[in-house]
């Protein structure tokens, strides 16, 4: 078993909660209102039915998002972001604009592909 390191517990736990391609793009589309899976499915490019049904039953595990099923016919069901699930817009906020940064430097500087790599920035 891998050694435990206390200073990157936290940020594994993160991880875990909404590592991947997809829970950041899914927390972010479903920050705009309480969603439900068409309008996700429309809104988020290149996911597969199978792939949004799986990520959102592991947010809601995950206490992220609360499901809202309505008894209706035909069946109606609604995700909308738990206090837990708010708590994490700041970091999606955080990965949006990273990367929109750095999409934009890449497109004013196409020959650079990645940063320097001796360059070592204090993380905390």
């Amino acid at each position: 078993m891998a050694k435990q390191n206390n200073k990157t517990q936290a940020l594994e736990y993160c991880t875990d909660m909404i590592g991947g391609k997809w829970k950041p793009i899914i927390l972010y589309h479903i920050n705009k209102g309480t969603n439900r899976f068409n309008k996700l499915f429309a809104e988020i490019e290149g996911i597969n039915r199978q792939m949004l049904s799986k990520q959102l039953k592991s947010l809601e595990r995950s206490g992220i998002l609360d499901r809202t099923l309505y008894g209706e016919i035909p069946p109606r069901v609604e995700y909308t972001l738990t206090p837990l699930g708010r708590s994490l817009l700041p970091v999606v906020q955080a990965m949006t604009r990273w990367g929109q940064k750095q999409k934009a430097v890449k497109i004013e500087a196409p020959d650079i592909q990645e940063a320097p790599q001796n360059q070592q920035l204090p993380l905390f």
